[in-house]
């Protein structure tokens, strides 16, 4: 694998594949992050960043200059520090370690055999397959058997104040209500603390549907101009901007 890339737009893609955020864990509402680890392929001029766990699995995509098409994984939390000491353009490849390159600094990052959660990452690739970012949400995807029931589009802008709303009441789980293209997201720790906002759709298409999640997953998609959500009673969240992708699992009480 080679390419050549800016290095701030290779670091940014590798601090938010990490997903940083306010998870709900063993430790109560805090911040923690989805995985350090990354899995990079690297096809034509598109390099694609893949993350995730039993329960979500994230990916992005950056336009870079291919050379030589490959994947690599490894620690991104290891790699960032070292791509801040480079500044514009670099040449990263990798063959038995991860190389950077630009000018007369050089930094070798060594890889790691698997992804921890390659399993996970591998079944939601496969999901995934023909989903793709549309300008107006129409198509209702399939997981398997099933098909989503509903599907609507809001700013990552409206998305990201109503959650950031939601994680005062630090309970770390959202409701999700959306019908007749009117969307509401709300959370509660017990009747006297709660948080809820709704909104009117940009676009909307489908049924009604209700289901919870849990998971930072509006710091991970802030910086897309719109974001298409697809949605079916207790099923997997799908959400997809033009080129950032999430599923996340249903939230059920011992995730």
């Amino acid at each position: 694998m080679i390419f050549n890339v800016e290095s701030k737009l290779l670091t940014k893609a590798l601090e938010d594949i990490q997903g940083k955020g306010m998870y709900l864990g063993d430790k109560g509402f805090s911040n923690s992050k989805l995985s350090p680890y990354v899995l990079m392929e690297l096809e034509g001029n598109v390099l694609r960043l893949w993350n995730g766990d039993s329960t979500c699995g994230i990916t992005l995509t950056i336009e870079v200059a291919g050379n030589t098409n490959g994947s690599f994984t490894g620690s991104a939390e290891t790699i960032v520090p070292y791509l801040k000491k480079f500044d514009g353009e670099i040449t990263v490849s990798y063959n038995d370690f991860l190389a950077i390159s630009a000018g007369t600094k050089t930094a070798s990052i060594p890889a790691a055999v698997n992804h921890p959660n390659v399993d996970a990452i591998t079944r939601i690739k496969q999901m995934t397959t023909d989903v793709t970012f549309e300008a107006i949400p129409e198509k209702l995807f399939a997981f398997g058997a099933k098909k989503f029931e509903g599907a609507f589009q809001l700013t990552s802008e409206s998305f990201n104040d109503a959650i950031s709303g939601c994680e005062l009441v630090k309970s770390g789980v959202y409701l999700i209500n959306s019908a007749e293209g009117n969307v509401s997201f709300s959370s509660e720790n017990g009747t006297a603390n709660t948080f809820s906002e709704s909104m009117t759709a940009i676009h909307s298409v489908g049924e009604p549907a209700t289901l919870q999640y849990s998971g930072p997953l509006h710091k991970f998609v802030k910086d897309q101009p719109l974001l298409n959500f697809y949605v079916r009673d207790d099923f997997p969240l799908l959400i997809v901007g033009p080129n950032k992708m999430v599923v996340k699992a249903p939230f059920t009480r011992g995730d």
